[in-house]
């Protein structure tokens, strides 16, 4: 077994290195200032690592600088989903302790990065309750969830295998319960998880450069990093997998298992030769679990990896257009993490958040920022305002407020695994024709914008959640700039927008909160209402820069 890892590991650095030499590295950009950061930096920094800004956080990043706080975070006691769907002690679950687990982390809990790059690895490494009923499964989900939160800053090598022998995606994507070929009844391995891993969970469908341009071929044409035999060779590899049991295995009508990694029964795997990506060929004879372990090491040290995921990282936590130079750099420390480990997520994290595109006075470049996903707009709002449940969880999702279909998004209930969006989509009109991405703004139909724009509203002015435990907001500390429009404005600004706002905006807000008399508790409430609204429902506000 290990002279075969040890071969394809040889022969994948050996591809790596080709791909780099054709790949001329960027000019370095300037070194970033020192000193202590401004409070619209600090707002800015956690606008990327968190789930949004609070005043006290601001402060914190303030004190300790950007690296404290990253060291903080690494080390963080990780926030279990399934701990927090258990303690609700409802057996067995429902999608509503799942979604409360995700909206109460968001929200609140302490190991703010891990989750928000949880979040990003979610859309990256897809499954969603919106097949099979994954959702109504016991527990399917938030143990995805905590795989995701538990590799969030581990090594992505690790990644790929636990999302391979998670029972939900092994539903997802069909890799549970598939069988070797049957050539009597005509019947051959599924491919749809075999060919999904390459095209969107690792590779993408062609070859790229480090710094994520694609690489061409002598007429110019974009080179395919795969082809059907390999997909054909990966879903025989793929079979004999089902839920972990003891005793006497069963593999028609197994008991369900959701939190335990999937089991191999070799009886249904096929054992014949098989060809993979890279054209490697696995040898005839192997166990499922060697088969495995040989493709996920092809798969992993193929030298796409590195740009097709940070790309796309990059797009969740900072811009929908990363420049090359950025994923130059992110891509190799995803290569080498400085200590000659390759894939090391927390060297990856901390480079694209201390990027000079990420901290850097880069706010003025055609396509900076992106537009903040819906739920991240709503996170912000909760998190800036103290936001509270009176037991403590954040019911956001009920049938009352829904927020899968007010925000056309929830975390996994993607329609299907090709998320919410697509890092490629560009809108029509202007930012199609300038060559920018945005892949947000294929979530905002007219509909969505004005249904997300209510649902902001609700949060502003009544609350979230079920009756029985509103979520509200504290405006405590607005209550006291309200009769002051430009401090309550700068306020607010700083706050919900890292200081990024027009003066143009900032006059208008000031005369909107003006015009609003304040002689009493509710004439002050509604210049803080409405001062709020009107920023997150601005298209500045929208735009994270």
């Amino acid at each position: 077994m290990q002279p075969i890892r040890a071969t394809v590991a040889v022969v994948s650095v050996v591809l790596a290195s080709l791909a780099i030499a054709q790949t001329e590295a960027p000019t370095p950009p300037p070194a970033l200032a020192s000193g202590t950061p401004t409070p619209e930096d600090a707002a800015r920094f956690l606008s990327q690592a968190t789930f949004g800004p609070t005043t006290a956080l601001i402060s914190k990043v303030q004190n300790e600088g950007f690296d404290a706080f990253l060291e903080e975070q690494f080390a963080a006691p990780v926030s279990s989903h399934m701990a927090f769907v258990d303690a609700t002690g409802v057996n067995p679950p429902t999608l509503q302790q799942t979604t409360d687990a995700w909206w109460t982390y968001a929200i609140s809990a302490p190991d703010q990065l891990r989750q928000r790059v949880a979040f990003a690895l979610s859309e990256l490494l897809v499954v969603s309750k919106n097949d099979d009923n994954l959702g109504l499964k016991a527990g399917a989900l938030p143990t995805y969830m905590d795989v995701l939160v538990n590799n969030a800053f581990g090594n992505f090598r690790q990644l790929l295998q636990d999302i391979t022998l998670n029972p939900g995606m092994g539903r997802y994507l069909d890799m549970l319960g598939n069988d070797k070929a049957n050539l009597k009844k005509g019947l051959n391995p599924n491919e749809n998880f075999a060919r999904e891993l390459l095209q969107l969970f690792s590779i993408g469908v062609y070859q790229l450069n480090l710094d994520g341009s694609l690489k061409l071929d002598s007429l110019g044409l974009p080179i395919p990093t795969y082809n059907q035999d390999a997909i054909l060779g990966q879903a025989a590899v793929f079979t004999g997998w089902t839920f972990a049991q003891s005793g006497t295995s069963i593999w028609v009508n197994p008991p369900q298992n959701w939190r335990a990694p999937m089991m191999n029964l070799a009886s249904h795997h096929s054992t014949g030769e098989k060809h993979i990506l890279e054209g490697v060929a696995i040898p005839a004879g192997q166990s499922a679990e060697q088969d495995l372990q040989m493709t996920l090491d092809t798969i992993f040290n193929h030298p796409n990896v590195g740009p097709f995921v940070c790309r796309q990282l990059i797009q969740r936590l900072v811009t929908s257009n990363p420049s090359p130079g950025q994923i130059y750099r992110a891509a190799s420390v995803f290569n080498d993490n400085g200590q000659g480990v390759r894939g090391d997520l927390e060297a990856v994290v901390r480079a694209i958040l201390m990027d000079y595109d990420a901290r850097g006075p880069a706010l003025a470049t055609q396509g900076a920022g992106h537009q903040r996903e819906p739920v991240i707009r709503l996170t912000n709002l909760l998190r800036a305002f103290s936001a509270s449940a009176p037991n403590g969880t954040f019911s956001v999702r009920n049938a009352i407020s829904p927020t899968n279909t007010s925000l056309a998004q929830e975390a996994m209930s993607s329609p299907t695994v090709f998320n919410f969006f697509s890092p490629d989509y560009q809108a029509p009109g202007a930012i199609a024709q300038a060559g920018l991405y945005s892949p947000e703004f294929q979530l905002a139909t007219e509909v969505v914008v004005a249904t997300s724009a209510n649902y902001l509203n609700k949060a502003i002015y009544t609350f979230l959640g079920p009756n029985t435990n509103k979520i509200t907001l504290n405006l405590a500390v607005e209550l006291s700039l309200a009769n002051t429009p430009t401090d309550l404005v700068d306020h607010l600004n700083y706050l919900l927008m890292a200081g990024n706002m027009s003066s143009a905006m900032r006059t208008t807000l000031i005369n909107a909160v003006t015009s609003i008399p304040a002689t009493n508790l509710a004439g002050r409430t509604e210049r803080v209402r409405t001062a709020i609204y009107l920023v997150v429902n601005s298209p500045e506000f929208v735009i994270d820069k």
